[in-house]
């Protein structure tokens, strides 16, 4: 099943990200290189991926603490935070 993937770079970062993405069934997952948060594609609509891509920019845009990585479709993107 696809996914949408974002890159963590700690627990606590994941933890953030999972918190905001809960209603998306975001899981953290441990990797060898170290944490990210996957939400399943699999049998949800467009809408609620721009969704989970816009939920996804307000928490990166209001942590303050640069962009975020993430796959998507098996290419890999930055999300910024957005401009005020």
């Amino acid at each position: 099943m696809e996914s949408l993937v974002i890159h963590a770079v700690s627990r606590e970062s994941g933890e953030g990200f999972c918190g905001v993405l809960e209603e998306f069934d975001a899981k953290l997952v441990e990797t060898e290189s170290g944490y990210q948060i996957e939400i399943p594609l699999g049998g949800i609509g467009a809408k609620q991926i721009v969704a989970a891509l816009n939920a996804l920019e307000a928490y990166v845009t209001q942590r303050g603490d640069g962009a975020a990585s993430l796959e998507l479709g098996g290419h890999p993107y930055e999300l910024f935070p957005a401009d005020e």
